[in-house]
Order: structure tokens, then C-alpha cells, then sequence
């Protein structure tokens, strides 16, 4: 069994989460549950392929050999039975940077990109750092679940260049079924819209769902698209800054490419590239025990709150590691709930607005954490009523 219960001190490791606490929140003094990396051990059977690189005591120039090709084609396979050839994989620094690269590469200033709100705040920055036209295509919320609006999209798809598509979805939870991706793919291929579909969360899915690769779909519906993968959060790597971009079209991958060295991003660094492949070559027993103990953090979470925390809703997650909770029914201003989370509940959570206005009244949390913490921020949520 592997010890997830085990609480890891991370202060003073320029952790992001927990060493910026003061700056993001005001104060030291809250359980940060907002940055989206676990506070669980990065596994040993990764760290111990690090170590084994780090006997050589030269850390030189080096490159990437087939071996980091072929370690998530067979990952791919075998965890979401997608065949793919190894040669359509290219490197990034990060998902983020992927998508930055794709939009210099395949867009123009005042090209209108298309993104799907409440979404992964990065998603909108990007696009909009690089001067091209944001165009929202929110999705649609029910009371319990977000679906996509197609009649929406299909009117904005008309004159767009590109869309970006969370795939599960950061931060609502959703895992896209398959005839709503074909539906998306339709109306992009039939408007000549580029999709990339970020799928850095897609190994986080809850037991009664099933992930759709893009890449899974017919062909021709996918011919016209991007896939982006990273083990930064299946197993807790986010700080090596490596990813994956696959790109079946061979001219797209050789503009990609090229786009990525003109800027001088296709480096990587050795300690990514060691991880990134023993991550996907020996994760799967990891992986089921991650899950299953996500999965009771959700049960946990969802139990506590329908008991004691009745003005709270949960939009039931079916995928990732990450709580969207509603707060709508207190009827507070964001400033004024915001407060209340971090002065009296002692909670580092993400605000609902970063990830577009469709997200006002709504908070982030991150659950990666042993079950106790878990518990005593729960606890602490009852503070607020």
C-alpha cells in the first residue's frame, strides 16, 4: 500500500502553494488548497530513476531519445487504449507553453480564439497576451451539470481561427463524452477551426466514467487537431516542465516544431526527461492507488458537505482532483465570501472569477491532500455559516 496519509512539510521548498501564501492570501495562516499539484510524495519509482542519473556527475546538453516517444504511446494504450504512432509526439515545456507556441504558430493577431467559461484561467490569458480576439462559448450549468452550448458554438465558429478545449475539464469536473466531442469536432471541421484539446488530466477519472481521447475519434474528425499530455499531474511532476504535443498532420507538426526552436523551446531539461518516461512506463499500480484514494477524498468531501455544509453545492466531479464548489446561495459579494474563506475558515481556494465571470459565486479546492487535511478544511468550512 502506498502511504498518500502521511503529511509532507513543504515550506521553505519555493513551493508555489504553500511559500506564497502571504502574497496571494494576506496571510500565512490557511490550508492552500488552490494550486493544482498534490502534496503527496512524487513516486519512488520515479525519484529512484533520478537518482540513478544523478551517479553520472555530469549534467551536459542532452536530447531526447525515442524511448520518451514510445513510453506514452504505450502509456496511451494501455491506460485509454489509443493507438498512436510515436513519430506524431512533439515536446513542450509545459502544456501552457504548447499552447502558447500552437497559437504563434497557427494564428495571427486579431485571429478569435474560442474558449469554453468557467475555464482554466491560462486558457484566455494566452490568447489575449499574444493580441489575438478571445471569443466565449460558456458552458451551460444546470444546477448539478455543465454541458456544452452548441447552438453557441456553432454561431461563433463561423469566423474563428482556433479553439482550445479542456478535455476533462479544469475546473468544472466533466469528463466530454464521446458524441460531444464528435459534435464539437463537427462544427469545427465544418468552420475550419483548430482544436486543441489539453488533456494534462485526463489519467484522473472517477470510477463510472470513461475518457475520450480527441485523438480516439474518427479521422477525419480529428485531422484538423491537437492533443497536449503531460505526467505533471498524475504523478506530481509539474516542476520538471515537460509535456507532450501530438500532432497527427505531419505539415502542422513540422510548423510546430519549427515555431517551438525558433524560440528556442525544444531543449527540455534531463531530469524531465528521465521522469517522463519511467512515469509512463511503470505507473499503472501507482496510478490505481492514487485513484482510489481520490476517490475517497470525494466521497469524504461530498458526504460532509451534504451533511453540514447544506448552503455549499458540489458539482459532483467526475474527473480531476479539483472541487467546484457553488457558494451562490449565501448572497455574498466575491470580495466579502473570499474573506470569510480565508479569515474564518483558514482556506486557501482558488475565486471562482479567475476562470471567467460564469464562475462568480463559485470557489476551486484542491483535494490532492491526505484525508485529514481534507477533514480539517471541511471542518473549517463550517466556520462560515
Amino acid at each position: 500500500m502506498i502511504d498518500f496519509d502521511t503529511y509532507i512539510p513543504r515550506e521553505g521548498t519555493s513551493c508555489v502553494k504553500y511559500d506564497l501564501r502571504y502574497q496571494v492570501f494576506g496571510t500565512e495562516d490557511v490550508i492552500p488548497l488552490w494550486v493544482a499539484d498534490m502534496d503527496f510524495a512524487t513516486p519512488d519509482f520515479i525519484l529512484d530513476a533520478m537518482h540513478q542519473r544523478l551517479n553520472h556527475p555530469i549534467l551536459g546538453y542532452s536530447f531526447r531519445g525515442q524511448d520518451f516517444n514510445e513510453s506514452l504511446a504505450r502509456w496511451l494504450l494501455r491506460q485509454h487504449s489509443l493507438q498512436i504512432d510515436p513519430e506524431i509526439v512533439s515536446f513542450s515545456p509545459g502544456v501552457v507553453t504548447g499552447l502558447m507556441v500552437l497559437l504563434l504558430a497557427f494564428t495571427e493577431p486579431g485571429d478569435k480564439i474560442i474558449v469554453q467559461p468557467p475555464i482554466y484561467p491560462p486558457f484566455f490569458e494566452v490568447p489575449l497576451a499574444h493580441h489575438r480576439v478571445v471569443v466565449y462559448n460558456p458552458l451551460l450549468f444546470d444546477g448539478n451539470r455543465y454541458v456544452m452550448d452548441f447552438d453557441d458554438l456553432s454561431i461563433k465558429a463561423t469566423d474563428a481561427k482556433m479553439l482550445i478545449l479542456s478535455n476533462p475539464h479544469n475546473p468544472v469536473g466533466r469528463v466530454w463524452e464521446k458524441w460531444e466531442l464528435e459534435k464539437l469536432s463537427e462544427i469545427c471541421l465544418k468552420n475550419d477551426v483548430m482544436i486543441i484539446s489539453d488533456e494534462i488530466h485526463s489519467d484522473i477519472i472517477y470510477p463510472g466514467f470513461h475518457h475520450t481521447p480527441f485523438l480516439s475519434l474518427d479521422p477525419k474528425l480529428n485531422k484538423n487537431s491537437v492533443s497536449c499530455f503531460a505526467p505533471s499531474k498524475t504523478f506530481n511532476l509539474a516542476g520538471l516542465s515537460t509535456s507532450a504535443i501530438l500532432i497527427p498532420d505531419s505539415e502542422k507538426r513540422r510548423i510546430y516544431n519549427s515555431t517551438l526552436e525558433r524560440y528556442h523551446l525544444q531543449m527540455g531539461n534531463i531530469m524531465g526527461n528521465i521522469a517522463f518516461e519511467a512515469a509512463y512506463n511503470q505507473g499503472e499500480e501507482w496510478l490505481k492507488e492514487l485513484l482510489a484514494y481520490l476517490h475517497q477524498s470525494v466521497m469524504i468531501a461530498s458526504d460532509y458537505i451534504a451533511k453540514h455544509l447544506k448552503p455549499i453545492h458540489l458539482v459532483q466531479p467526475e474527473a480531476t482532483y479539483l472541487l467546484w464548489l457553488d457558494f451562490r446561495d449565501f448572497n455574498l459579494p466575491t470580495d466579502k465570501l473570499h474573506s470569510l474563506l480565508i479569515h474564518q475558515a483558514h482556506l486557501g481556494l482558488n475565486r471562482g472569477e479567475e476562470f471567467g465571470i460564469e464562475g462568480k459565486g463559485f470557489m476551486r479546492m484542491n483535494i490532492a491532500c491526505p484525508h485529514a487535511v481534507l477533514e480539517k478544511a471541511l471542518h473549517n468550512l463550517r466556520n462560515i455559516l
